[in-house]
């Protein structure tokens, strides 16, 4: 049985930015949403967001939906694959603007792309940088993305615990991103679908404000309620506000995809 899917976003430049450099794209035709997060303090960190965002969905909306005479093992590969490219792909247009304008030499972003297959229940995930994906299933919050940061590479090595990495003055610091010379090596993760499934992307202007708890919290309790415009809309709008009321200290990007 075929999947249907809600593919929503919201961008809000937060409290204290005087841009917002976050940049979303949605294609709900073929279940795919893409967000960047232009790096802070570079020059044209607004512009690489665009052109990683916009390009990554292009790439993805010619592309999809694949052969449906593919069997899931390599339908999930082909999907993966087509996520990658499509990462590579921004990288390449950012670094193809940066060689024409001087001014946006050494632009880069995050960039976090999720697409599902609505037909045959499959979704693929790919990152560069620190924008994450989860899944919210039976009221669970999993984290499916990992972090491209120098205190993410501490955590693993066990030199620092999660919540010290929280609070570490280099929490920001990208280990990779899209559009600096040394080309980035995207992470994918693939797996299939169930209806209820809420995938939530979102850029550090949520998860730096919010704890993933606070987070689950605000999807528990607003589908716990009846909303006449529908609990996506509600949760972006409560996600959003919740960031900026715990200081909205950077621009905030939420797209939720949700399986029914």
């Amino acid at each position: 049985m075929a999947h249907h899917l809600t593919v929503i976003g919201l961008s809000h430049i937060g409290k204290i930015r005087g841009r917002n450099e976050d940049s979303l794209s949605l294609v709900p035709d073929v279940g795919v949403a893409v967000l960047a997060d232009g790096m802070g303090g570079h020059p044209g960190g607004d512009v690489a967001s665009r052109i990683a965002a916009e390009t990554a969905s292009a790439h993805l909306r010619q592309l999809l939906p694949l052969d449906p005479d593919l069997d899931i093992e390599n339908l999930t590969a082909s999907l993966s694959r087509a996520m990658a490219e499509s990462a590579m792909r921004a990288h390449t247009a950012i670094r193809s603007k940066g060689a024409g304008d001087s001014e946006l030499e050494g632009m880069g972003t995050t960039l976090t792309a999720l697409a599902v297959d609505a037909e045959r229940g499959v979704f693929a995930i790919c990152n560069v940088g620190d924008s994450r994906a989860y899944r919210f299933s039976h009221g669970e919050l999993v984290q499916l993305t990992r972090d491209d940061t120098w205190v993410q590479q501490r955590v693993d090595a066990a030199d620092l615990t999660p919540e010290q990495a929280r609070r570490h003055p280099f929490g920001h610091m990208l280990t990779q991103c899209v559009g600096l010379a040394t080309p980035p090596k995207p992470h994918t993760v693939t797996g299939r679908v169930s209806s209820g499934d809420i995938f939530l992307l979102c850029t550090d202007g949520l998860t730096g404000m919010l704890l993933d708890e606070e987070i689950s919290r605000t999807l528990t309790d607003t589908l716990e309620e009846d909303h006449v415009a529908g609990p996506g809309e509600v949760m972006l709008e409560r996600l959003v506000a919740n960031a900026n009321e715990a200081g909205g200290h950077d621009n905030v990007t939420v797209a939720l995809v949700m399986v029914t």
